[in-house]
């Protein structure tokens, strides 16, 4: 018997790893193919998303400029002339298809000049000159007496309505020098001094009428020298009327005046931040220890008596701005010392140093003469306002005396007779108002520096606005709204130099420039 062998035949694996390698090859494909399309998808929407951002950026350029060639600040006006938003219909037009349109919305920031170290001089808040002397005759209007032939500075222009008479030695500034009357002395300026120009009208040469402070007169008592011996210390003064002339004059003079005398020489009187009405009706002697008005600077101690000038916050930023910024006092931090009737005070072997209250809207003034009733305080008087009579502020030539005024001096009815020795720096900061003005440096007075000055307005300071623009996209429409795709959000600083809005002339810093996506 024969047995047949059978052979075995591997054609069916081979269909089996066919089915296999086929259906493999199928899911590849079909991933390859899923992916790509998904790719392709994702590039055209990127693209969109690109174009979209396009957009929404050059209609944020178009806002931008419509900001810089407007006069909006925030408080007067619109972001864009005729509302706060800006539609731009068929801003971009595609290749092929219809074209896309732009919304964009303009709101104020909150913190639109809260957290701005560059607003502090501008036109509003700065005096039109450094000197400015309303008499009429009858006396010099600005009298300066030089020892030693030097030359006194002053930063700002100078205006006297009526002459300018430099006795000895010289006067010079950095602006122009103009006078009703006739000028006399050494006078340099920039321009050329300008005298006898008679009464044609002048904008410079007319009163700024400022207002006094509003601070309640609220009656005050002269503080006592507090506990026993003859020492230092820091005595306070609160906001109000003073109307006690030997109180004050027991604390601060070193003459015999009362059982108060010389207990207190050397010490500190400090007038805390507020508005003072003295109405005393004579001369206060201040010719002992330090006088400082305002917000202190540091702690006041009389064991430590402090740096004057520095002893107050100034109302008068730094020229040049540190790198930081400048950080303003905070909202009535000065005083202003006001007076009425024949109050006036003499100024002899002490240091004084008070600090006018920052405003963005006015001068910060620090002592203001009264041409009118106020709060129940008379208007100044009697030998104060008659011509050849007493100076409200009036110093000596003491070797240790110190005079320092951070802030605008308005007394227009009024004359200043100020000598000065040993002295580092200016005297009347932010201006000065005065019926007249007498100068009379002593040979040992340093005038290096200006004795009276205004502070520049300059591209580093001015008014800046912060603004809020979101813009939106609409792909495909002539018009757009907040409906359409919100694209991108930007905020932007508009920087006035001068502190006015002039069309064209306006600085743009981007603070932040943010796409949606």
């Amino acid at each position: 018997m024969r047995f047949r062998v059978w052979r075995s035949d591997d054609g069916g694996a081979a269909l089996v790893i066919a089915l296999v390698f086929i259906t493999v090859v199928a899911i590849a494909v079909t991933v390859t193919l899923s992916f790509a399309d998904t790719s392709i998808r994702t590039t055209f929407a990127l693209r969109d998303q690109a174009a979209y951002s396009a957009n929404a950026d050059g209609a944020a350029q178009i806002a931008v400029n419509a900001l810089r060639e407007g006069t909006y600040n925030g408080t007067s006006g619109t972001c864009f002339g005729g509302g706060n938003v800006l539609t731009l219909s068929n801003v971009y037009q595609p290749a092929g298809g219809p074209a896309d349109s732009a919304y964009v919305a303009c709101t104020l920031d909150n913190d639109h000049t809260a957290t701005d170290p560059s607003v502090a001089i501008n036109a509003s808040n700065r005096p039109g000159s450094a000197i400015l002397t309303m008499s009429t005759g009858g006396e010099d209007g600005i009298n300066i007496k030089v020892s030693g032939g030097r030359t006194v500075k002053v930063h700002g222009g100078i205006f006297s309505n009526s002459n300018i008479n430099v006795e000895l030695g010289a006067l010079e500034t950095n602006a122009e020098v103009t006078a009703r009357g006739p000028c006399a002395g050494s006078i340099t300026s920039t321009p050329a001094r300008q005298c006898n120009i008679g009464g044609a009208p002048n904008p410079k040469g007319e009163d700024p009428n400022y207002a006094p402070a509003a601070g309640p007169a609220t009656p005050r008592a002269v503080p006592n020298c507090p506990g026993t011996g003859n020492r230092p210390r820091l005595i306070t003064f609160d906001p109000g009327r003073y109307t006690n002339l030997s109180g004050l004059n027991s604390l601060t003079s070193s003459i015999d005046n009362g059982p108060n005398a010389n207990k207190c020489k050397g010490s500190i009187f400090h007038f805390r931040p507020g508005t003072y009405y003295f109405d005393f009706g004579g001369e206060w002697l201040v010719d002992t220890g330090y006088l400082v008005g305002g917000t202190e600077t540091s702690t006041l101690d009389p064991d430590n008596p402090p740096a004057i000038p520095g002893a107050c916050q100034s109302p008068i930023p730094p020229n040049p701005l540190p790198p930081g910024g400048w950080t303003k006092p905070a909202p009535d931090a000065g005083v202003q010392f006001i007076f009425g009737g024949t109050s006036r005070i003499h100024l002899g072997a002490a240091r004084f140093e008070i600090c006018g209250t920052y405003s963005l809207t006015s001068p910060p003034v620090a002592v203001y003469g009264l041409k009118s009733a106020h709060n129940g305080v008379p208007a100044q008087s009697g030998c104060v306002t008659t011509v050849g009579g007493c100076a409200v502020i009036l110093s000596d030539n003491a070797p240790t005396s110190r005079l320092y005024v951070q802030g605008t001096t308005y007394v227009p009815r009024a004359k200043l007779d100020i000598s000065l020795n040993n002295l580092t720096g200016q005297v009347f900061r932010y201006g000065v108002v005065a019926r007249s003005l007498y100068l009379n440096p002593t040979g040992s007075a340093s005038l290096s520096n200006p004795v009276i000055e205004v502070p520049d307005e300059s591209p580093s300071y001015g008014r800046r606005t912060v603004i809020n623009l979101t813009v939106y996209v609409c792909p495909g429409s002539s018009t757009c709204s907040t409906s359409g795709q919100l694209r991108l959000r930007v905020k932007v600083g508009v920087i006035d130099p001068t502190g006015t809005a002039v069309a064209g002339q306006r600085e743009i810093t981007v603070y932040n420039w943010s796409v949606q996506r």
